[in-house]
């Protein structure tokens, strides 16, 4: 009788161990909790990008600047702003993290084998850009942030490359780099089979072809947004000047001269905050 009261009561606390553990968020849980807050921050940044740059539509010049450290400048200006700020930060965060995390394990769960180099270092790179952007809000919010603004960082940056020695090979070479990102980018955002992307158990049926139209303007308005950045460094490294070099947000000025360059910017807005929705779509619907 004590020996079976013995092991009933093992059994009772074993299996109340056995559900505790059960109900402890797994790694995977919790890596899937910081993909999905980082990919609402991203989805916040492109909305703000699609903003700003509709704006410049409207005032004929850039009232911030349309880049993701312009954004987030914005943003900080809003009521509750630094609040705001520092969800969105803790956001970049999670996405930098989740991306580090993709790159040093390979984790994709929408392939069907392990991803190759190539990918694994487009993560790493994407990491870094978003922990750059983490390293911005954070600077804004505690107002360590006085080099002038994101519009001078290029020029600045160019400057810098140009007195080198070799420098403008070395800045042709980053512009060269990033006319070839722009590229692959366009084929891959047109190409990419979205659908796979998103777990179909809980996808309705309209998210897949929603999301490839969504996921393909906003990836191809990316890549031309990058060619548009790179061009004006290229031509920065073979004038030997660093004036020629422009942000975003200049460089989008400058399209407002050209013919029909007005609805040309509309559609870059457009494709930005495209590129938001399909973000939302993966916060709710991606397979991680």
């Amino acid at each position: 009788m004590g020996n079976g009261h013995f092991v009933a009561s093992n059994v009772e606390r074993a299996s109340h161990e056995l559900g505790a553990e059960l109900q402890r968020p797994r790694p995977s849980e919790w890596l899937r909790t910081v993909a999905r807050a980082g990919l609402v921050a991203r989805a916040v940044i492109y909305v703000v990008l699609g903003v700003l740059s509709a704006l410049i539509v409207a005032d004929g010049r850039a009232p911030a600047q349309a880049s993701g450290p312009g954004a987030l400048a914005e943003i900080a200006k809003q009521p509750a702003g630094p609040f705001l700020l520092g969800l969105l930060g803790a956001g970049l965060f999670c996405y930098a993290n989740w991306r580090l995390a993709q790159a040093l394990a390979g984790l994709d769960p929408a392939a069907t084998k392990p991803p190759s180099a190539s990918k694994r270092v487009g993560w790493l790179a994407i990491a870094g850009v978003y922990f750059v952007l983490f390293a911005e809000a954070l600077s804004i919010l505690t107002g360590s942030d006085a080099s002038g603004g994101p519009t001078d960082h290029p020029r600045a940056a160019a400057a810098t490359v140009l007195s080198w020695p070799g420098g403008p090979f070395l800045l042709g070479s980053a512009g060269a780099a990033l006319a070839v990102g722009s590229v692959v980018l366009a084929v891959w955002g047109s190409v990419h089979d979205y659908a796979r992307t998103f777990d179909e158990r809980r996808a309705p049926t309209w998210v897949g072809p929603a999301g490839r139209i969504a996921g393909t303007v906003g990836n191809v308005t990316r890549a031309a947004l990058l060619a548009l950045v790179a061009s004006y460094t290229f031509l920065a490294a073979v004038d030997d000047s660093p004036s020629r070099e422009k942000s975003l947000d200049q460089s989008l000025e400058a399209v407002t001269h050209l013919p029909a360059g007005r609805w040309w910017i509309c559609l870059a807005a457009a494709g930005l905050i495209g590129f938001a929705v399909y973000s939302l779509f993966e916060v709710r619907y991606r397979r991680v």
